[in-house]
This record gives C-alpha cells, sequence and structure tokens, in this order.
C-alpha cells in the first residue's frame, strides 16, 4: 500500500475499540466479507480494522489506495448485535483520519439507506469523475445479481 499510516494512539471510548488488523486475521475478515457479498481484501494495498467492543470483534473496514490522489473507503461491516451503538462512526473516523498522505479525494460507495450516515461524516455526493476503478466497482455494486439495494457513489474532498 502506498498510504504511511502511523498509529500513534487508538481510538479507546465507551469499551470502543479500533485497531488494524493484524495479516495473519487476513481469512477471517475475508469470511466475514463473503458473509454479506463483498469485495474480499488485498491486506498489502489495504489498510483494515476490526473494531472491538468489550473485547469482541464487533466490525471492520478499509481504507484502499487506488491511486496517488485517490482512496476508497468500503467495506464498513458491523455484525448485527453491536449496530446502534457508535462502532461504524468509530471505524470511519479511524479510516478518515488515518489518511496521513493527505490524499485528495476519498470515494465511497455505500448503500443508499446509509446515505445520512456518510452525510454525517462529510461524504457528499461528487459530480466529477472518479477513478475507472470505483466506476467499476459502482457498477458491479448496482447490479442486480450483486446487491439488491441501491449502492450511491460519494467522496470526501481532503
Amino acid at each position: 500500500i502506498h498510504l504511511r499510516i502511523y498509529f500513534i494512539c487508538t481510538i479507546n471510548m465507551n469499551n470502543i475499540l479500533v485497531r488494524k488488523v493484524k495479516e495473519t486475521e487476513i481469512d477471517w475478515v475475508n469470511s466475514k466479507y463473503k458473509e454479506v457479498n463483498f469485495k474480499l481484501s488485498d491486506y498489502k494495498n489495504e489498510l483494515i480494522v476490526v473494531v472491538e467492543v468489550n473485547g469482541e470483534k464487533a466490525g471492520l473496514g478499509r481504507l484502499v489506495s487506488i491511486d496517488e490522489n485517490n482512496l476508497e473507503l468500503g467495506g464498513i461491516y458491523v455484525f448485527d448485535k453491536y449496530r446502534g451503538i457508535g462502532a461504524a462512526d468509530k471505524i470511519v473516523s479511524f479510516l478518515c483520519e488515518a489518511n496521513t498522505d493527505k490524499k485528495s479525494v476519498i470515494w465511497c460507495l455505500p448503500f443508499e439507506k446509509l446515505k445520512d450516515f456518510y452525510k454525517k461524516v462529510a461524504f457528499t455526493i461528487n459530480n466529477s469523475l472518479p477513478p475507472k476503478e470505483i466506476l467499476r466497482k459502482l457498477e458491479w455494486c448496482n447490479s442486480p445479481e450483486n446487491y439488491s439495494e441501491k449502492v450511491l457513489l460519494l467522496s470526501k474532498i481532503i
């Protein structure tokens, strides 16, 4: 990955901890992504994190390097038991703050029902043309054989 990311501290509030996934955990990460038909992770090109609540794994997310100016925030997945307690907020905040290279755009492809959540953390509809890789993924996500829910194209300018 072309990101230079430094972890000075972890977020630990109300027994919610976000930490970088270890390479030995990649099989677990991908098993969780398979459960919800998300694209699998590549440890070498992504910053992948897990959120833990009271010591139990509660969800995960990733920041993918696209090119020298673009990143993709994706794979944000909080397990049912832990929804509604701020775990997704912690994952997204951690990943956005981890962009120490300050690449200019973070792209995000959330389900339409999550639009308000992403607006809350400064993601908006961007009318500029995204990188081809993002367009291909958006097309894949919005094909009926992959997801029944509509997926949006949002971004956050850094």
